[in-house]
Order: C-alpha cells, then structure tokens, then sequence
C-alpha cells in the first residue's frame, strides 16, 4: 500500500492548491496569516483521510472488507461507492464547517467542496483501473510463459516416448519381419511412423490443433502399437465422426494412450482394451482403457499432471480422470474455437 500513501498525498496537495491561490492574497495581513495556515492544513487533513477511505476501499486486497468489496458486481460495487461517498463527505464536510467557523455562501462552499472530492475519486478509480490492468496483463504473461514451457515439457516427452530406443526397435523390428512375411503391415508401419513424427512437427508451434488432426494421429499411434501387441490389444473409436470444428490440446490423445499402454500388463490372457468416444453434449472426448496395473510400470506421471496443466492454464478446465477395478477413464474438454 506504499503507492496508496503516495497517491493519497498527492491528491491531497492538488486538492489544497486552490485553496491555497483563494486564500494567498489575505496571507499577508499578519492577523490572517494564521487562520490561513489552519485552513489550508484542514483542508489537506480532510482531503487526505476522503483520498486514504477509498484507496482502502478499492486498492487494499489483503483486508477482509476491501476483498468482499472487489468480489462484487460492478453495479454493487458502484451503489457502494455513491452512498459511501455522500456519506463521508457530508460528515468531512460539517467537520470542516466546524472547524473553519465560516458559514459565509455554504452553498457555493458545499458544490465546490463536494465537486474536488468527486475529482478524487475518479483519480481513485483510474489509479485502481489503472493497477488492475496492470495485474491482468502481468497474469496473462505469466499464464502464456507457463503454457509455452508446458508445452515444450509435453512434445519433449512425446517425442522421447516416440524416439526411445526401445520404442523404435519394436517398431523397426515389427517392420523387419513384416517385409517378407506381410509388405502391406509393413508399409502401414512406415505410415504410420511418417505420420506421428510429421504430427509432433506440426504441432510444435499450436497451442490448439483440431480434434480430427488429433484423433488421426491417435489412430496411427495406435496402429503402430497393434502391429506390436497383435491380438493382445485392441482399440475402437465410438462416434468420432463430427461435422463440427472441435479443438483439443495437441498431444492430448497420444499422452493418454501412452499412459494406457506403459501402466498396464498386456498378455494374451489381459488384453488390453482403449477406447476412444466422442460427446459432443458434454463437449468432452472419453478416452477408456481396461485395468489390469503393472506393479511397477516406472512411470512419473508427467504426462498426465502436464495435461491437466496445459488445460487449466488456456481454458481454465481440467481433464477429469475417474478409476474403478476394470477400468481408466479420462474425460478431456473439447474447445469450440481457438
């Protein structure tokens, strides 16, 4: 509240110098000189508690009263003000009545009294419109620095889950037997690999990416992992085909499945079942994913909290996750337009 103290004064002094010129000329009849000094320090006292009343009010967010004050709606906010202010300067204004002993042209006195007190608290208002701006603009900064590192933490991730050596030897060594044994899989794993990497570099720059791009790339991911695990897994999209133009955080959907795939045991006996559904009532893509746990899959979690940041930062939603004994279900917020 240092700004506030320093605000308050130099209002204050605007708010005395025309006193100051009115009375200047009686300043130097010795006899005046007192009750001219007493004036104008009455008046810079009274102009500073009005100015300090309404900068607690507006400005000061660690009190109680000011923080109920700021949660109201702006119409509530502004009857406040009006009947606060009429308030307190009639009161400041018989006090200064009292203490001047001039009752000469009260009304004049009265406007003029009650005209510098509303310059203050415009000057107030613009000074808190003013911080608040600044506060705003100083959090959205904040927020798109921490979404840019966010992001970056998540391509980085997607592309060591994508480029790990174990994760390219399953792909390379799938494709090596496929070549002679099946050149049609072959060839689809060689898409679909193109297809993931050229993915991870279109997305590198978006903030957003269109849900059909998403669950495109979802589909060759999943792919490459069927070639992989054969009949031990499976997947199905349900109702994805959309005419709307849905968005989703980039990565998303891999993010999801990767998560399925590295915590769960994947056995001829456990196989592992992902689904993908799309509500567009609920404005939400389910991703589904039969449980059946590692004991010890060696993951973090960075996938998933670095989801749910991402989301909360640029939408200020959250992907919600439920579990039960037989399954894991994520349900991620679709985004109307970027």
């Amino acid at each position: 509240m240092s700004l506030g103290w320093r605000l308050c004064f130099i209002l204050s002094l605007f708010a005395t110098i025309p006193r100051l010129i009115f009375i200047w000329p009686n300043l130097s009849d010795q006899s005046s000189i007192w009750a001219g000094l007493l004036d104008i320090c009455i008046q810079f006292i009274i102009s500073f508690e009005f100015a300090w009343i309404f900068v607690y009010i507006c400005l000061h967010y660690t009190y109680q009263k000011p923080s109920w004050f700021n949660r109201q709606s702006p119409w509530v906010q502004l009857l406040i003000l009006v009947f606060l202010f009429l308030t307190i300067n009639e009161i400041l204004f018989q006090l200064k009545i009292a203490l001047s002993g001039n009752n000469s042209d009260i009304l004049i006195f009265r406007v003029v009294y009650y005209l510098y007190h509303i310059l203050l608290l415009l000057a107030i208002l613009a000074f808190r419109n003013f911080l608040l701006t600044t506060q705003e603009n100083h959090r959205i900064g904040l927020e798109n620095e921490q979404l840019k590192r966010e992001q970056l933490k998540a391509q980085l991730e997607a592309l060591r889950n994508q480029l790990n050596p174990h994760f390219l030897f399953n792909a390379l060594n799938i494709l090596n037997i496929s070549i002679s044994t099946n050149p049609d899989l072959a060839q689809r794993i060689v898409l679909d690999l193109s297809d993931i990497l050229r993915y991870n570099l279109k997305v590198q720059n978006q903030s957003l990416i269109l849900l059909s791009d998403e669950l495109a790339a979802a589909k060759a991911y999943l792919d490459l992992h069927k070639a992989r695990f054969g009949e031990k897994m499976a997947f199905e999209f349900v109702g994805t085909e959309t005419t709307k133009q849905w968005y989703v955080i980039p990565l998303s959907l891999q993010i999801l499945i990767e998560n399925a795939i590295k915590h769960n045991v994947i056995t001829s006996s456990q196989v592992l079942f992902i689904e993908l559904r799309l509500n567009e009532q609920e404005k939400q893509v389910i991703v589904m994913n039969t449980l059946n746990k590692k004991v010890n899959s060696g993951g973090t979690g960075i996938g998933l909290q670095n989801l749910d940041k991402r989301y909360k930062i640029q939408t200020g939603q959250k992907p919600s996750m439920t579990e039960d004994e037989q399954q894991f279900t994520v349900k991620v917020p679709l985004i109307e337009a970027p």
